[in-house]
């Protein structure tokens, strides 16, 4: 073959495989490997494509090119998450983080154990039976002054807070100064007080059964948001 001949055949090839642009690197995998089959394509998911090397028409910069473009079209289609509602919180109803600490400190000390004491929601059978035996004791102090009993209703209040995620512990105005488990359906619940009368003596106020109403009365409140 004679060199002018060898030149259109080179000129050929570098032509079929993109011009004289720069080739993409190549991949072993097919491109559609790199597209998840699993779930919905996503625009991050075309930005990964690339294509492996064969002797085809395509120039790689305009193929990357339309890739980009439907990776920045598939984003504007994307309907955005509701923006987060402002709080509707009165000013006079602030945070009291400090509860779960002693109710953690109150578990770590005890002579059980956070073996037992381990925020579980069948552990609140062990602190009604803690808050009866010290209520039978000679000579106990009122529940307002015995911070046992105050640190066993903050443990049962975490142990509410852990189960339902987005509860807090707030300070209320309606509660003086005692804090409460705020929910996310806006309900107000008062462990600490629920301690302090069961401690009191009413052992037929069961604090066991305050606990799983309360659940399931959060449960059917997340399902009737859920539904409208």
């Amino acid at each position: 073959m004679s060199d002018p001949m060898m030149w259109v055949f080179a000129v050929l090839i570098v032509l079929a495989m993109g011009g004289v642009e720069p080739m993409a690197p190549a991949y072993d995998d097919r491109p559609d490997a790199l597209v998840p089959a699993s779930r919905a394509i996503a625009a991050d998911d075309l930005r990964k494509v690339r294509f492996s090397l064969a002797f085809r028409g395509y120039r790689m910069a305009e193929v990357d090119a339309l890739l980009a473009r439907l990776a920045s079209e598939m984003e504007g289609r994307v309907p955005r998450g509701p923006e987060p509602a402002a709080s509707t919180r009165p000013p006079d109803v602030v945070p009291s983080p400090e509860v779960r600490k002693t109710a953690e400190d109150w578990a770590a000390a005890h002579p059980v154990g956070t073996d037992i004491l381990d925020f579980s929601t069948e552990s609140v059978d062990t602190v009604e039976s803690f808050l009866d035996q010290w209520s039978r004791k000679p000579g106990r102090s009122d529940a307002a002054d015995n911070d046992d009993v105050r640190a066993a209703g903050a443990y049962v209040g975490e142990i509410l807070v852990r189960a339902v995620p987005g509860a807090v512990w707030v300070r209320h105005p309606g509660f003086d100064s005692t804090p409460v488990v705020e929910l996310p359906s806006g309900r107000l619940e008062d462990p600490i007080g629920r301690a302090m009368e069961r401690y009191e003596g009413d052992e037929g106020d069961s604090i066991a059964a305050w606990l799983e109403a309360a659940l399931a009365a959060e449960q059917r409140a997340d399902a009737r948001s859920s539904e409208a």
